[in-house]
């Protein structure tokens, strides 16, 4: 009974099941398929994007604290505060680069145990 269930709802509805992304999956340049193997990789990819736009605006600001940094023309104030951003971008990219690892071990350790 269970298995007539999921075969309707892939039938009516296929943005209900997890296997019915397969389709629109694969216009994106995937081939993972269905199931647990679509998720993870959707997930993976989705937060690998948003990773690169966090890192990318960490390079940005600290860029744009050294302009700062450089264009201070000694005022020690304006100095400090462009130490801050730099030091607070660093800080960013550090923890997306930690965020990273985090993620690469979570997918591996997703795939080794559930056979993917």
């Amino acid at each position: 009974m269970e298995t007539i269930f999921y075969a309707l709802l892939d039938y009516l509805i296929p943005l209900a099941s997890a296997q019915g992304w397969g389709e629109y999956y694969s216009i994106f340049g995937g081939s993972a398929g269905g199931g647990t193997a679509f998720i993870l990789s959707v997930a993976t990819r989705a937060a690998n994007f948003f990773l690169m736009l966090i890192t990318g605006g960490a390079v940005l600001a600290i860029m744009w604290g050294g302009m700062r940094m450089a264009a201070s023309g000694g005022n020690e104030e304006a100095k400090e505060s462009a130490k801050k951003t730099v030091q607070f971008a660093l800080l960013g990219a550090v923890l997306a680069l930690m965020a990273q690892a985090i993620i690469a071990f979570t997918v591996n350790f997703f795939s080794v145990f559930s056979n993917l």
